[in-house]
């Protein structure tokens, strides 16, 4: 298959493609920031529709772009505004794009047809006598918590995936079943698995020191119902990380928030902070609305104490007639740990 920007016109249902167009939305945005793009590719302004989203916005200058024959000379202008860029979108121009792993078909916990998604009729984003202030300590331990999280590569044979990943023992690193089996494919687990630690910007918008550490597949265990799963670096993670601690939270409620550090569209490591209320909980998962893409598969959900309080694994549609059309959610960390247990994997 030929690189998805020669493509002409460019075809927007190839999946690397939206993955390019969401990365470059996501991280260029500013209307100054996406002129300032325009104009250093050489391209004609006036033929791009500034109007709508981030996200339809790149439409428009991605089509110009290969319209004018200047892809090249925009992608030059992106990765020296945005270093960081340039890594995912070489692994997206590649012949083995690691794209967003299959979660299967919805169960009955995800599927509204069968009762996955839990009506609230018509649903609001403030909640009365729910204080959104928090200590400016909050902020410091976040940063610390972000230190355990991590961007997994998974190969299976000639097929790549992402996700995210968080370093829950001294080798042990936690994502979703599905980021490490190919559920598409007799659930067959990863033959590869490399784990990106520190891929994410600074201060000044530049790309701190990323380590990759090669992990050993063979050690990959996991629960494909509760959509867990586990596997041992071979190398140690460098000595910025840190191990995230399972134990200790409450049982989230709705209207609580909820936070999750994360790896979107297999870019630098982002955190979802704005409408993060919980909607539902139950015995096996919670739903939310915190902001994830793809990638963010196997990131951890923090209550406001930064306690871990589920395993981000999916999205949930709605059924007709809702004011909100998704929820994310994520499965209740007792049952992970539970887990755990049950495979004799000890984490404290």
């Amino acid at each position: 298959m030929s690189n998805v920007l020669n493509d002409f016109p460019l075809d927007f249902s190839r999946p690397e493609l939206r993955t390019i167009r969401d990365v470059l939305a996501r991280s260029i945005y500013q209307p100054r920031q996406v002129e300032d793009v325009v104009l250093g590719a050489g391209l004609n302004p006036g033929m791009i529709d500034f109007g709508g989203s981030a996200v339809m916005q790149w439409r428009s200058i991605l089509v110009q772009a290969r319209a004018e024959e200047r892809l090249t000379d925009l992608l030059v202008v992106v990765r020296q505004m945005q270093p960081p860029l340039g890594t995912r979108i070489d692994e997206l121009l590649s012949a083995q794009p690691p794209l967003e792993p299959s979660t299967g078909y919805p169960d009955e916990l995800s599927d509204p047809k069968s009762g996955g998604w839990k009506g609230f009729g018509a649903e609001r984003l403030v909640v009365e006598g729910v204080d959104t202030l928090l200590g400016i300590a909050f902020l410091d331990v976040g940063l610390e918590r972000g230190r355990s999280v991590c961007r997994l590569r998974a190969t299976f044979g000639k097929k790549s995936a992402h996700g995210t990943a968080a370093l829950i023992g001294p080798d042990l690193l936690l994502t979703n079943h599905h980021v490490l089996h190919d559920w598409e494919n007799n659930d067959r687990p990863a033959t590869t698995v490399e784990a990106w630690f520190d891929y994410e910007l600074d201060q000044a918008g530049q790309t701190r020191q990323m380590t990759v550490v090669p992990c050993d597949s063979a050690t990959i265990t996991g629960d494909r119902e509760q959509d867990w799963a586990v596997i041992r670096t071979a190398g140690a993670p460098p000595p910025t990380s840190a191990i995230l601690e399972l134990h200790g939270a409450a049982v989230p409620r709705p209207d609580d928030y909820v936070f999750i550090i994360q790896h979107p569209d297999g870019g630098p490591k982002m955190v979802g902070l704005s409408h993060n209320l919980v909607r539902y909980v139950d015995n096996n998962v919670l739903q939310y609305w915190t902001d994830t893409k793809a990638g963010s598969s196997g990131a951890p959900v923090f209550n406001n104490q930064w306690q871990v309080v589920g395993l981000h694994h999916r999205w949930v549609q709605a059924p007709e007639g809702e004011g909100v059309t998704y929820r994310n959610q994520g499965r209740r960390i007792e049952r992970v740990l539970e887990g755990l247990e049950r495979h004799g994997i000890d984490v404290g």
